[in-house]
């Protein structure tokens, strides 16, 4: 199925890379922490069977721009408005994970008009009601965000994913590298973003969320505590929560049929 890719060039001189492929109503994917949109892999490729799909670079990474920082989650959310109005799409269900999730929170309280549903995976309210992060996870972060790109994909991949899956999928650390090793690569870039998750701060405004909102979130998450999920479905009125068992962090990787049936069954 081809897909386009465009540039978005905004008036301050940086740049957006994106893309939009499949056929059907039009569905956002935003990725987390040092992932580009070619991190998406099988996920993507089977919503392309049933939805547009339209992947971004989020600022700092893969063919994106470096802006200036300190820049934050809502700057992040601004550029995604800016990426759905270069593409012509008036409203869009939204699926943010991580990072990502932070984002589409800001995207849905700044610009609820460009939102039609929310999917939010494995992600944190921020500010008072989150549960923090463990001590070991944010120190693993912080060591990969300053190592070689090889050995940080290797050295971060246990906390990523579940054991069992990379027991069972060793080759994926591989494809990721491969990704990493093609793409350009800023250390400002994911620092930049490693700081604009660590401020991010939607709890005291969750309940202005109107948008249908589903919760997802892996019970085996090393991340991101499950209990963040928990708290922004009792935050969002009328959201829902639903589980992958077993799951790690990155769970389209890990169980790209089952999350593109959560995200199908939710946007039908």
């Amino acid at each position: 199925m081809s897909r386009e890719t465009r540039t978005l060039e905004p008036p301050d001189g940086s740049r957006l890379y994106y893309e939009v492929g499949g056929r059907g109503a039009p569905l956002v994917l935003i990725r987390g922490l040092s992932r580009s949109s070619a991190y998406w892999f099988d996920f993507r490729d089977l919503l392309e069977q049933h939805r547009t799909v339209l992947v971004l670079d989020n600022r700092g990474v893969g063919r994106s721009s470096t802006p200036r920082g300190p820049w934050s989650t809502e700057d992040m959310a601004d550029d995604v408005a800016d990426v759905l109005r270069d593409s012509g799409v008036e409203r869009a269900d939204v699926f943010g994970i991580s990072l990502g999730g932070m984002v589409a929170q800001h995207l849905a309280l700044r610009h609820p008009h460009r939102v039609k549903r929310l999917m939010l995976a494995c992600t944190t309210p921020g500010g008072r009601g989150a549960k923090r992060i463990e001590p070991a996870a944010a120190l693993a972060l912080a060591r990969s965000a300053t190592m070689p790109k090889r050995r940080a994909i290797r050295f971060s991949a246990p906390w990523v994913l579940s054991a069992e899956h990379l027991r069972r999928s060793p080759e994926i650390v591989d494809r990721w590298i491969a990704v990493a090793e093609r793409e350009p690569h800023s250390r400002r870039g994911v620092l930049g973003q490693l700081y604009a998750a660590a401020r991010h701060e939607a709890w005291s405004m969750l309940h202005h969320i109107e948008h249908d909102t589903l919760l997802l979130h892996g019970d085996a998450d090393r991340l991101i505590h499950p209990d963040n999920s928990r708290r922004l479905a009792a935050r969002i009125p009328g959201s829902r929560l639903e589980w992958l068992e077993g799951a790690g962090h990155d769970f389209p990787t890990e169980r790209p049929h089952a999350t593109r049936d959560h995200v199908l069954a939710f946007t039908a």
